[in-house]
């Protein structure tokens, strides 16, 4: 193949040209990548020409590097694995060489339905940080967030390498969460020792850390709407207005995150309408799949999706985000708490080793359920993505996303790229992907 870019580097561009010349195409076949800033800076035109004299020519337009990276990515893995089907099992045998016999002429344009679209981890479970990011890029994926005990040790690098692919990082931190609410909530002083505390920690270790956000959880995760005798979800949002404000003041362009458990509020969600309109509420544990940890669970999906429209429309003027689970997440029968700041990201190749067959096997095990019920994941995209900025993270950790691509991955990135396709469709093309493995 023939690769002509723009005459300069990037690590999008570079990721694309990688990608490209891994289809091993012949000489004859001419790539033309180039910017066109009319288009959505993560859209992009690809335009195929007919083939003339055995010579065929692909023009990719992007909106930017990153647009451009992205529709490189959607020849290699959505058109390619469509041009090359046979459709026989003889004469030809099942697959035919589109380079040879030309793809059929094309003129489509493509932009995300979601516009933040991304994944959920702890830091200590990120094994291998570009591995990580660089499956991220592949699915079209644009934001990260990352919790962690302490900040990382190379944060500045992981940032440099997921922002030269297009991809923001939001770093998480505890503001009073912990595996049990550990403070008095009807204890106004212990509720202002927190709130120095958060300040504090945030003042020492993520005022200056390189990054595109804070993302926080508080006293919500669980079951109960009360503790202490305290309603917990008024008391959470005074207490996280308070903060925020303080926080604010110190750094007033600053991205802040709630990360928010419906199970504690979702009876008195009217309350939670009172979050300063400057905090983006990320939304988890609001029923059944696709926000259940096992996505075999469908139980009250009616009423999951009447909660969906509740909490989309909760805060007109301010921004939505939801995390979805039913992929993998920590074995929390043997969490214990990280004692000291660390560099994440670099695992061994022993740790690995160790860790794949219990990913693959949890995995397949999911992936089934994906099959199945994806049709509900699907409906979930569409009820967010009718709202501008909307964002929506899939829990995936401790998976080793950073060395497979798993295949509920690449469904969930793809229905976030083009909601309106059928699920039928998306998992007929997502299955076709080069780069997916079924566990």
């Amino acid at each position: 193949m023939s690769i002509h870019f723009p005459d300069w580097v990037s690590p999008a561009l570079a990721l694309a040209r990688q990608t490209l010349e891994s289809c091993h195409a012949p000489d004859s076949f001419d790539f033309v990548g180039q910017i066109d800033e009319t288009l959505p800076r993560e859209g992009y035109r690809m335009q195929l020409s007919p083939m003339e004299s055995g010579k065929q020519t692909l023009r990719v337009s992007g909106g930017s590097d990153v647009g451009l990276m992205y529709g490189a990515m959607d020849f290699v893995n959505r058109i390619i694995p469509a041009a090359e089907q046979a459709h026989k099992w003889m004469f030809p045998y099942y697959f035919v060489n589109p380079f040879e016999t030309g793809f059929a002429p094309m003129d489509e344009t493509s932009s995300p339905s979601v516009a933040r679209r991304g994944l959920w981890t702890w830091g200590h479970v990120i094994y291998d940080y570009r591995g990580y990011l660089t499956n991220m890029a592949r699915l079209k994926l644009n934001e990260l967030v990352i919790w962690n005990d302490f900040a990382p040790l190379n944060a500045d690098e992981i940032v440099a390498f997921a922002h030269g692919l297009g991809i923001r990082i939001i770093w998480g931190y505890s503001w009073g969460w912990d595996t049990s609410i550990k403070t008095d909530l009807s204890d106004p002083l212990a509720l202002h020792a927190l709130e120095d505390s958060v300040v504090d920690t945030f003042v020492r270790h993520y005022a200056a850390l390189p990054g595109d956000g804070i993302y926080f959880q508080s006293f919500t995760e669980t079951a109960e709407e009360e503790h202490n005798g305290q309603i917990i979800a008024d008391v959470v949002v005074r207490w996280v207005n308070r903060v925020c404000a303080r926080i604010l003041t110190l750094k007033p362009d600053l991205e802040l995150q709630f990360g928010l458990h419906a199970t504690s509020v979702r009876s008195r969600i009217a309350s939670i309408a009172a979050v300063d309109p400057r905090i983006r509420i990320v939304w988890e544990d609001c029923g059944a799949f696709p926000y259940a940890y096992m996505p075999e669970n469908l139980t009250g999906r009616a009423e999951t999706a009447a909660f969906t429209d509740e909490l989309a429309h909760l805060r007109p003027n301010a921004s939505v985000g939801v995390v979805f689970k039913g992929m993998i997440c920590l074995d929390w029968t043997t969490f214990v708490h990280r004692t000291a700041p660390e560099r994440i990201g670099e695992a061994s190749e022993t740790a690995i080793a160790q860790r794949q067959p219990m990913a693959r096997r949890i995995m397949r095990l999911v992936q089934s359920s994906w099959l199945t019920n994806g049709g509900a994941m699907l409906d979930t995209v569409r009820q967010l993505a009718v709202h501008e900025d909307s964002q929506i993270l899939a829990l995936l950790e401790d998976g080793l996303f950073d060395r497979q691509i798993w295949f509920p991955a690449a469904l969930f990135a793809a229905a976030l790229w083009d909601c309106g396709q059928s699920i039928d469709q998306l998992i007929h093309e997502t299955a076709l992907r080069p780069d997916v493995v079924f566990a």
